[in-house]
């Protein structure tokens, strides 16, 4: 709600819908590399779940890809994407369901550990560059501890069952943390790997959209720039549409550090999210209820 707030504050108190109407597209040739890499993205995170679900039931790449999307249509209705295991369930078979869901969690921690992993670096060229803090060594020692807990709780997630953290947790809570937990450490491994990849396309789409309007800024601040956003925003919970408005607040608060037009802020942010997440989930939704007809 204060995001909420804040976004709208900016906007009142600025020219930014009449600005919005002098946006030019520089190169707009650039907007179906973004889209090209959209669907990279979402085959990167086919391939994700093709691998997890592997020892557990073999779905074609077409079946596994029409999956993810089902769960990006059940995700953005729920708390933070913890949904998104809803619409992928419609692909597997009930006996398999519970394997399922614990494989959805390593999925979606290990993206999760990668965007603690690239926020820390991000973080810290940020505020040791941008804001010429010359003493950076704190900040390099926060960064590798952050990036450091988060590898070992994706490696490691039984270290949460402790007490009195654990009395938090259902039983089956538990259990799944422990098959987590188990779980091959080079299967794992993999897919990090495939979850870094998938962010390094995030960060190129950030980029190609600026572009696309003609900002010229330094590679370099830019990542800075674009994982902070997305660090403060994974951090942050929201209720649902995939962190509308969340994230847009955060990218004003955190772009405007190098004083890039708001209402360009609110497009680039808003066109990514309509790209990435809007028009893949309303492809989604049309699997999901289709398979949810046919079973």
């Amino acid at each position: 709600m204060f995001l909420l707030c804040y976004l709208v504050y900016k906007i009142i108190t600025s020219s930014t819908l009449d600005s919005m109407t002098n946006l030019e597209l520089v190169n707009p040739n650039l907007i179906g590399l973004v889209i090209i890499l959209m669907i990279f993205n979402w085959g990167l995170e086919t391939k994700k779940w093709q691998m997890l679900l592997g020892s557990v039931q073999y779905l074609s790449f077409i079946d596994s890809f029409k999956s993810v999307l089902a769960g990006l249509s059940s995700g953005l209705l729920t708390p933070n994407r913890i949904g998104n295991f809803i619409g992928r369930l419609a692909y597997v078979k009930k006996e398999n369901h519970n394997q399922a869901i614990v494989n959805t969690l390593v999925g979606n921690l290990a993206q999760f550990t990668s965007t603690l992993l690239m926020g820390s670096v991000g973080f810290l060229v940020l505020i040791s560059y941008k804001l010429q803090i010359q003493n950076s060594f704190w900040i390099l020692l926060f960064s590798v501890l952050f990036s450091s807990v988060g590898c070992y709780i994706y490696f490691r997630p039984s270290v949460l069952n402790f007490r009195p953290l654990n009395k938090l947790f259902s039983d089956k809570t538990k259990l799944s943390i422990q098959e987590i937990n188990d779980s091959y450490s080079n299967v794992k491994i993999k897919i990090l790997g495939l979850s870094l990849l998938r962010y390094i396309v995030f960060c190129v789409q950030y980029f190609l959209v600026f572009k696309l309007f003609g900002i010229q800024i330094s590679i370099v601040v830019l990542f800075s720039l674009i994982a902070t956003v997305f660090l403060i925003t994974t951090l942050i919970p929201s209720l649902f549409f995939g962190k509308l408005f969340v994230r847009e607040s955060v990218a004003v608060f955190i772009f405007s550090l190098v004083d890039i037009n708001l209402s360009l802020i609110l497009v680039v942010v808003f066109l990514l999210w309509l790209i990435n997440l809007a028009v893949p989930a309303v492809v989604g939704s049309i699997f999901w209820l289709k398979q949810k007809h046919y079973a």
